[in-house]
């Protein structure tokens, strides 16, 4: 812990920065209820004056208060009402009990509000807001009457059945109302210095003393008594003065911080980071092996930079395993001997983090929860006193961490040394497949060539020049599997290899504990000897009775003993400034979760308590909370986030994007589309493959529920005084039936259910009714980790279920409209709203509404939030998901399509390339006779599994994912093995999945002629064509081919050639371009053609005049005359060089025709929008996972009645620019 000493110079003049900062932290406007206290925000409780000052010790003193229901009592007391008071006064003093100025209902309904408020407030702050309000100042400022409270006490407040009770927050304590001082003061120069400064008794503030020095001084300022002797119980937002106070104070030391002083500064320069840039040569593996849990490699990258103390801003979007890396990061500082403070406002966050590192690494005792009212100070005693008596050997968890020594007997550094050689095994086998010879191929890439080349049909005859490339292709491939020791490739040892690096990796993993409290206890120990009067003053103060150290003064005392015992301190902004004085550096290392809901001015108090910064969020999730000033709903502007500001710093920058929450890639498809540009890499279950939705309990990806509900606005509630403003009962109660539903779907265990609504009434009605329920599961569900919550859009980030019930809430009003107004989604970013609520479910979303997807136009309105709804719950109602990327960028290798042929020859039903994102399942394999039930999952070494860094990406994280999804099989073929012997694959995966596979009879092959045609690389013939008119005649079987219907012609109709009904005198042909006659029977001749084949490519009607007029070839020279004699006018000639019948056709909707190309010469000579409409239609029949390689096939059985392939000559690359203008059409 380094001391600072700028809180010593002399003082300097607050920069513009901090006093921005400052702003935004205090608010002094009137909608403040430190500043105005209005009826909706407090209740009122019927303290007798007198006894303010008693009731002030009971509080102090943690008795328990009892608040029932009472009535309003006039100045003038009656007898009556003197009874009354004194009866009251009986209560408070002997009974404990409290009257609140409300009616028995009202009561049981505002003090659940205000519980539900203060618990919500913890949660996603880790502040309490939850106060009572003592004494209240009347005054006058801009024309309006004030009522400010004096003191506040922090409480919480408790619940049993219909009874309410209050008891001090002990992490607080009675204190100023220091928002007000500062109001009062500026507005009329009056300082109460008494109320500032307060005199102070055994339970806390004296408060008659207090209230009294007030009285006095507004007297001598010659102010009417104007101090009402008032109790309220009330939400005040008061954390935030703590904050502000901390920058007041101690902004020089605070600005210390490097990344706090560069946005100190602002500018556009990018931060320079004093730790140097990031090292892009680490070992990748040798960091992930260090890790207690599972990484990738780009998080395996993120808590390498950060260890070495460099500043770094983590994008993580949903389910990427944010809460995993920093469990990492943690752990792994802890090892190399920093000190760390996690930061977050929301207490979930830290939870996730704590438990993992507590049940999966047994540090728990090394961690000091100071987050929020929860670690009372003799909690935080109890914990010091664990980890000053933690040993070698001990987590203090009940794990035994050991003595360093794997679980099978090898030492950590035999292990890391073990490793190191499997991976440069391993990598031998990668570089193999894929480094190029010199000036020439790889094996890899010398296969997919040869692959291509049987698929072609062109492998076979070394007489042509396909052949001679193919022997020189092969030649290249065993030149290159010689060269790479592929020859002698084993694969059972390799997959020996794989697993044995998984189980020496679990090894050492189990064996980083032991290590990581070595080096802490070490570190302990010294620093402990080197303060010896200190660390035994610390001692004596843990192991007292009852201290009189508050948690701030342990620290201010014992500041760097502390982060010795404890190395890893959790906090919320608002516990750094209540807990640690800003006099000095306590960490190495501060990283900050969920950090887009953070301001700037929330988190530098943090920063400047450490040396560098790791701030971790998702931009495209919830904005900060309003500031001071601002009204909710408004988003804070992008730079008062300091995820979006730091990000803006040019602070070194990662991006998570392995996807693990799903189950079902659905659920998670249209953010990755819609909110990060396909870049997530998510995971296929075997859900993926099933055909639409499950609403059931336990079942899988999206359903909408229609509901006929009925949204209740304010200005129905003269009509309807039974309803709830805000609210739609109905669809409420539909929520709260399928939530019953599940619990009884599972009487052995808790369900894990969330529900999300649009408002916060809505949640309410929502929790209330849960409650009213009275099924003791429900309860015990709604208090159960992982069981049931009810939260709106602005509470429900960091939270994830297996299923999210989403109830939209809206309605049509009463004429029938379906207003624009969604709540929070009409604001500016509203759609990172949306995106939070529609990311935390791991198998299903059930989303129930009020009104059909169609009647939401959101065309009418600016709001992206609003669109972005009705795009999703169009998906919802039509069960399909987006691809995160269009089907055209997934990859079509050659090589996967012989595997897969030779597969689906063997009996099974094969898929290739199944995914929604750029992560593919390469084959998936299922029984013929059951193709909807996939059976085994089957990864390759293809170019994806090239291009992932390092051997956990590669061969250990995916196998194990898919694992996790439900893949009950996953097996993996090798480009050599299949090589090898394709059979013995096929067998295995046969077997694997379910199937009898019986080796094939050796045959002779009879390839099937190919239609290859006349790409435009073979030059053209010289002379006249010899081809005959075969064709032609096969096509009709002679005669004038009719022109079909007029009219626009249905998809998928059967391909027509035109074939004359006799042969014209070629004299004709010959006489066209001279003689008129003669040209307008050349005219009808092309007419007749169009009016069949139209669209037809310009060279084909050539050839077909050529053929009507008895010529068997048509040389260069024919088509020009035929074209010069012909002219357009006849036809609409296209810029794609096609021929259609008449313009109004080329403008109608693009449509194919079945079997085209079993007439044509080439795929070319099939007009691009006609393919086009064939691949429109391949994307809608088929599921959106489908890869580009399977949609081709589709495509070509429709094309043609034979068996065609996708690698002769020009289909493939056709087909894939046809299917890139299909999904630019239907974007």
């Amino acid at each position: 812990m380094i001391p600072m000493t700028s809180d010593n110079r002399p003082p300097q003049r607050t920069p513009k920065r901090v006093r921005d900062w400052q702003k935004s932290l205090l608010d002094l406007s009137l909608r403040n209820p430190l500043i105005n206290r209005v009826s909706r925000h407090a209740v009122e409780l019927h303290v007798p004056p007198a006894l303010i000052g008693e009731f002030e010790d009971l509080v102090n003193d943690k008795e328990y208060i009892i608040l029932t229901a009472g009535r309003h009592r006039p100045a003038g007391l009656s007898d009556e009402d003197l009874q009354q008071e004194q009866v009251r006064a009986d209560s408070l003093l002997k009974e404990r009990t409290v009257e609140v100025e409300l009616t028995a209902n009202e009561r049981v309904q505002r003090l659940q509000a205000l519980a539900t408020g203060a618990r919500t407030a913890v949660e996603e702050t880790g502040a309490n807001n939850l106060y009572l309000a003592i004494g209240t100042l009347q005054w006058d400022s801009d024309g309006s009457r004030l009522h400010s409270p004096l003191i506040l006490i922090p409480v919480n407040l408790e619940r049993t059945g219909d009874d309410f009770r209050i008891i001090l927050d002990e992490t607080g304590a009675s204190t100023p109302n220091y928002s007000f001082l500062d109001r009062f003061a500026r507005d009329t120069g009056i300082e109460l210095t008494e109320l500032r400064n307060p005199r102070l008794d055994e339970h806390g503030i004296d408060l008659r003393a207090t209230l009294d020095g007030v009285r006095d001084r507004l007297r001598r300022a010659g102010w009417d008594d104007v101090v009402a002797p008032t109790v309220h119980l009330g939400l005040f937002r008061f954390s935030t003065y703590r904050m502000w106070k901390d920058l007041e104070d101690h902004w020089p030391t605070i600005a210390a911080s490097p990344l706090v002083a560069h946005l100190m500064a602002g500018g556009r320069q990018n931060f320079v980071d004093p730790a140097g840039p990031a090292d892009r040569d680490i070992d990748i593996d040798e960091a992930t092996q260090n890790l207690p849990l599972a990484a990738d490699s780009t998080q395996a990258r993120v808590v390498a930079d950060a260890v070495a103390g460099r500043s770094l801003v983590v994008e993580g979007p949903p389910g990427t395993g944010k809460s995993q890396t920093v469990s990492n990061l943690i752990f792994r500082a802890l090892a190399t001997g920093r000190t760390i403070m996690f930061v977050a406002e929301k207490k979930s966050a830290l939870d996730v983090v704590a438990r993992r590192l507590r049940e999966e690494t047994g540090i728990g005792d090394l961690l000091l929860n100071l987050h929020d009212n929860g670690m009372k100070p003799t909690e935080v005693r109890r914990a010091l006193r664990r980890a000053l008596a933690l040993r070698r050997g001990e987590s203090g968890d009940g794990v035994d961490v050991g003595t360093g020594e794997a679980a099978g007997g090898s030492t950590p550094a035999a292990l890391r040394t073990e490793l190191a050689r499997i991976r440069t095994e391993l990598d031998a086998y990668r570089r193999g497949l894929y480094e190029p010879a010199p000036g020439g191929l790889s094996y890899s890439g010398a296969r997919e060539v040869l692959a291509q080349l049987r698929d072609s049909g062109e492998s076979g005859n070394s007489a042509d020049s396909a052949g001679s490339t193919a022997v020189q292709v092969q030649a290249a491939l065993e030149e290159r599997a010689r060269a790479t020791g592929l020859d002698r490739f084993d694969a059972a040892a390799h997959n020996r290899l794989i697993e044995r690096y998984r189980s020496a990796l679990d090894e050492l993993r189990a064996a980083l504990t032991p290590e990581l409290v070595d080096v802490v206890l070490a570190h302990r120990d010294r620093i402990l000897q080197e303060a010896a009067a200190r660390a035994e003053g610390l001692r004596s103060e843990l192991n007292r009775r009852r201290s009189a150290m508050s948690v701030r003064e342990l620290m201010s005392a014992y500041g760097d003993l502390i982060t010795a015992l404890t190395p890893c301190l959790l906090v919320s902004p608002d516990s750094v400034a209540r807990f640690f004085p800003a006099d000095r550096r306590y960490v190495d290392i501060v990283v900050f979760d969920e950090a887009s809901q953070i301001r700037v001015a929330d988190a530098v108090g943090a920063m400047g308590r450490g040396r560098s910064v790791v701030v971790v969020g998702d931009p495209k999730q919830m904005p900060p909370t309003p500031g001071a000033g601002e009204t909710r709903g408004e988003q804070a502007s992008e730079a008062d986030s300091i995820l979006t500001r730091c990000l803006d710093s040019g602070l070194l920058q990662h991006r998570l994007t392995w996807h693990y929450r799903s189950r079902d890639e659905s659920l998670v498809a249209f953010s990755n589309r819609h909110y990060y540009g396909g870049r997530l890499h998510t995971f296929p279950s075997p859900l993926t493959i099933a055909a639409g939705a499950d609403d059931t309990p336990g079942g899988h990806g999206i359903s909408l529920r229609r509901v006929r509900g009925r949204y209740f606005r304010p200005e129905d509630r003269a009509r309807h005084s039974s309803a709830s403003p805000n609210t739609n009962p109905l669809e409420a109660q539909r929520v709260v039936e399928e939530v019953l539903r599940h619990v009884e779907a599972c009487p052995d265990r808790l369900p894990s259910l969330g529900v999300i609504t649009f408002n916060d009434r809505q949640r309410d009605l929502i929790e209330d009714s849960l409650r009213e329920a009275a099924s003791p599961r429900v309860i015990e569900a709604l208090d159960a980790r992982d069981g049931l919550f009810v939260r709106n859009l602005e509470n429900v980030q960091g939270e994830e279920r297996d299923t999210i019930l989403f109830s939209v809430t809206f309605s049509a009003n009463a004429r029938g409209d379906l207003p624009l107004n969604f709540g929070v989604l009409n604001h500016a970013g509203g759609e990172r709203r949306l995106n939070v609520a529609i990311t935390r479910a791991r198998r299903q979303i059930i989303v129930f509404t009020s009104f059909d997807p169609r009647d939401l136009h959101a065309e009418r309105t600016a709001y992206r939030g609003v669109k972005d709804l009705r795009a999703y719950l169009h998906q919802a109602a039509e069960g399909r998901a987006p691809r995160a990327l269009p089907a055209s960028q997934s990859p079509l290798s050659w090589h996967r399509r012989e595997i897969a042929g030779a597969l689906e020859a063997a009996g099974l039903a094969v898929r290739t390339g199944v995914g929604h994102s750029t992560f593919e399942i390469d084959l998936v394999l299922a029984r013929a006779d059951q193709p909807d039930r996939p059976a085994v999952a089957v990864l390759l070494d293809g170019s994806q599994w090239n291009r992932r860094e390092g051997v956990v990406d590669r061969d250990l994280l995916p196998v194990d994912v898919l694992r996790t999804m439900g893949w009950q099989r996953v097996e993996r073929v090798w480009t050599p093995e299949w090589l090898a012997d394709p059979q013995a694959v096929v067998a295995r995966l046969v077997k694997a999945a379910g199937g009898h596979w019986t080796p094939p009879t050796p045959t002779a092959a009879v390839p099937e002629p190919q239609h290859t045609g006349q790409a435009q690389d073979v030059a053209p013939l010289a002379d006249d064509d010899a081809r005959t008119a075969v064709q032609d005649s096969a096509d009709t079987g002679g005669g004038d081919v009719m022109a079909p219907a007029p009219g626009p012609r249905a998809p998928g109709g059967e391909y027509t050639a035109w074939s004359p009904a006799g042969v014209r005198p070629l004299e004709i042909l010959d006489r066209a371009g001279t003689d008129p006659e003669a040209r307008k029977v050349l005219v009808e001749v092309a007419t007749a053609i169009c009016q069949v084949e139209a669209p037809i490519a310009r060279r084909r009607l050539y050839v077909k005049i050529s053929r009507a007029f008895g010529l068997s070839r048509t040389v260069k020279s024919r088509e020009e005359s035929i074209r010069v004699a012909l002219g357009e006018a006849f036809a609409y000639f296209d810029e794609d060089g096609f021929v259609w019948a008449c313009r109004d056709d080329a403008l109608a909707a693009p449509t194919y025709r079945r079997n085209a190309l079993d007439h044509v010469d080439s795929i070319e000579e099939i007009h691009p929008r006609e393919l086009m409409g064939l691949m429109a239609q391949a994307r809608a029949k088929n599921p959106e996972w489908v890869s580009r390689e399977d949609l081709f096939t589709w495509a070509l059985k429709r094309l043609s009645a034979k068996k065609r392939s996708l690698g002769a000559r020009g289909v493939s690359e056709a087909l894939t620019r046809a299917l890139k203008e299909a999904e630019r059409e239907q974007s």
